[in-house]
């Protein structure tokens, strides 16, 4: 006679145990909020934390075409605040500076195509209308935000050149005291094709995301650069903060060279001075595309390190529909740090649908625990995560999620969702065999 004799063993912390491949349950969380209730929020959002339990979170729409705010307090939401209308708009960002949200958004008569004129715009949640940083620009416009002791630092991907084809898109910067109500006037901080060796054809500039220390006088900045054969690099550079100025020091390479295809990067720095950068790796295999690659991993590097490490465990799919990359976040408070991203895991040509997963180190990337499934919204598209951790070890993420009407995936709504970033211990059940 054959016995099977299981034991799940748990020890310490908050325990789950399930198939790797689907993330854990995320133990403890709270359920999700819909902050939107619109069926209508477009792909990108953003959130902040603030002094006295304050979260940020703000997003745009597709048809309505507005800006929207919404904050809560220990936990309490209030209303939906719109702060923009009558053009689309997209990459909203939102920071606090004490008790006052800063947000930001890029606008236009129409996201695409991307030669049509456009805006970076910004707006205090406590003033009457939002103002003009920048018009016109053109490209993708996409927009990173900090608030620091030394003020209000924005960076954004774009050109002000009307032809946009090959996306000439350089990195500007701009900065605004906090006493103050207006910004400088943007720079070209690093251009299109500054990094490349010469006979390589620039494309541009995407994806570019800021960081800073706590007394806002070390800078942070990661991109994606782009050539005109289709390959990708992710690069950094440093920035100094002296007299009223950011000097950049030398930009690096961060993604290996054996990695052709790096994409949406992203950057987060701790008290300790470790900078930590995660970005999309694809792999176009057999049909030698990288717009629908047939695998996807989240990458990640403590600046400095020799390698960086797959931490998305196995290969991420995602749909044949916008987005067809995954993107990620990431977060850091003191030795925590989250990472959070959207796909799927499934055998190659097996149809899913995306979630949100998560992973947090609680020694600043020394070890990874197991994947987090943040969303478990089976049937649904969630796509576009942000995350943050609060002082308490907290995490804090939102996203977008699309259903399916017919044979298209429509807007559904935007999600926000807290619970513990601490789940510390997972043991599969172990499996004994007695004859």
């Amino acid at each position: 006679m054959v016995g099977i004799l299981m034991a799940i063993l748990l020890a310490g912390g908050l325990v789950a145990v399930v198939s790797a491949a689907e993330g854990i349950s995320w133990v403890g969380a709270k359920p999700s909020v819909n902050l939107s209730t619109s069926h209508d929020a477009m792909d990108e959002s953003n959130l902040a934390l603030g002094s006295g339990e304050r979260v940020a979170a703000i997003w745009t729409s597709v048809s309505t075409h507005g800006v929207f705010l919404r904050e809560a307090t220990e936990g309490n939401w209030g209303l939906t605040t719109p702060l923009a209308s009558g053009q689309a708009a997209w990459y909203p960002a939102v920071a606090y500076s004490g008790t006052e949200a800063i947000t930001a958004w890029a606008q236009g008569a129409a996201r695409y195509p991307r030669s049509i004129p456009r805006a970076v715009m910004q707006r205090d949640a406590t003033a009457l209308q939002a103002q003009t940083i920048i018009t016109p620009v053109f490209g993708n416009v996409e927009i990173s935000l900090v608030i620091a002791p030394t003020g209000m630092h924005l960076i954004f991907a774009a050109t002000t050149n009307t032809d946009t084809i090959g996306y000439p898109w350089d990195l500007y910067y701009t900065h605004r005291y906090v006493t103050e109500t207006t910004w400088s006037p943007p720079t070209i901080i690093i251009t299109h094709a500054q990094v490349l060796p010469a006979g390589i054809t620039p494309a541009g500039i995407w994806s570019p995301r800021l960081a800073t220390n706590e007394t806002g006088t070390q800078f942070h900045i990661v991109w994606e650069q782009e050539t005109t054969a289709l390959t990708h690099t992710v690069w950094y550079a440093p920035g100094a903060w002296h007299a009223g100025t950011l000097a950049l020091g030398a930009p690096q390479q961060v993604s290996p060279p054996s990695q052709g295809y790096t994409v949406r990067p992203n950057v987060a720095v701790g008290p300790t001075g470790k900078v930590h950068i995660v970005w999309t790796e694809l792999i176009p295999g057999s049909t030698g595309s990288i717009i629908n690659p047939e695998e996807q991993h989240i990458n990640y590097i403590q600046l400095g390190d020799a390698a960086p490490i797959r931490i998305s465990g196995p290969a991420i799919r995602v749909n044949n529909n916008k987005p067809t990359w995954t993107t990620s976040s990431l977060a850091l408070n003191g030795g925590r740090l989250c990472v959070a991203w959207h796909g799927f895991y499934a055998p190659l040509g097996t149809p899913g649908t995306e979630d949100i997963f998560m992973r947090c180190s609680q020694n600043e990337g020394a070890s990874w625990p197991s994947i987090i499934n943040t969303s478990e919204s089976a049937k649904k598209l969630s796509i576009f995560p942000t995350v943050k951790i609060d002082a308490q070890g907290q995490a804090h993420v939102v996203w977008v999620e699309f259903v399916l009407e017919g044979n298209w995936w429509v807007s559904d709504d935007f999600f926000y969702r807290t619970g513990t970033s601490t789940i510390t211990r997972v043991f599969l059940p172990l499996v004994l065999r007695r004859s």
